[in-house]
């Protein structure tokens, strides 16, 4: 059975590069993919001369290519890039989006990863983006009572089923993606001005074979991963879930 798929992440790019080849993989499964943007991306670029209002546009260009690669719908709200907070209005905004496409599941970042590869501090947005996910996944999307102006929208509780949190450090999910990796070069490729081709395939497949090397595959993208239900105490013992 098709499953409706929402990725959270902060810039255009992010689900991409961080989960493009488990993506592309359902796509071809015939799941429908929803990828919510919380910002523009409009500090993405290195010349001074560009205006925050020419990188958006081309930006979106760029993400529209890429979302037709996966045959997948874009949501965008707008933040500013580079000033993410984990304010409760972005929860909120979460929420309504998880509310509006109901997804089975949810694919994020790892809120608690700093560092990666020994060279890189991860970007405050894909923190603020991965905590705020989080904390819309639980409680607030399933709860009436958090965020009740949602109700006015028409918008009812929902309950995840699945969440996907990437890169991490915690990984207990590993999906090969050796049959899809030149598809997610030239996916991620799409978003032209982030991404020149020679140095992307380098770095790409790096990353992806040192993650496969942890469970014998010569490509692969991992995950932390956790079920979710109506009921988190009776999932926990074992039982029926009740909503609640």
């Amino acid at each position: 059975m098709a499953k409706r798929i929402l990725t959270v992440f902060a810039h255009p790019d992010d689900a991409e590069t961080m989960a493009g080849g488990t993506l592309l993989k359902w796509a071809k499964e015939g799941h429908e993919i929803t990828l919510c943007l919380i910002t523009d991306g409009d500090k993405g670029t290195a010349d001074p001369n560009d205006t925050p209002a020419a990188v958006v546009a081309r930006r979106r260009i760029e993400q529209a290519r890429a979302a037709a690669h996966l045959g997948a719908r874009v949501v965008t709200l707008g933040y500013e890039d580079g000033m993410l907070q984990p304010t409760l209005d972005l929860r909120r905004d979460l929420v309504r989006v998880m509310r509006r496409v109901r997804p089975n599941v949810v694919v994020a970042g790892d809120p608690t990863v700093w560092f990666r590869h020994g060279t890189y501090i991860n970007h405050p947005d894909h923190r603020v983006a991965a905590q705020s996910a989080v904390e819309a996944l639980y409680p607030a999307v399933k709860k009436h009572g958090i965020f009740p102006e949602l109700l006015a929208e028409g918008l009812e509780p929902h309950v995840v089923e699945d969440v996907w949190l990437g890169p991490t450090d915690e990984a207990d999910t590993w999906i090969d993606i050796a049959e899809v990796f030149e598809e997610k070069i030239a996916l991620i490729c799409e978003h032209a001005s982030q991404f020149p081709p020679a140095p992307t395939r380098a770095a790409f497949t790096r990353m992806a074979r040192e993650v496969g090397q942890e469970r014998g595959l010569a490509l692969a993208e991992s995950f932390r991963t956790l079920r979710l239900s109506s009921s988190t105490v009776r999932s926990i013992a074992g039982g029926p879930a009740l909503s609640t």
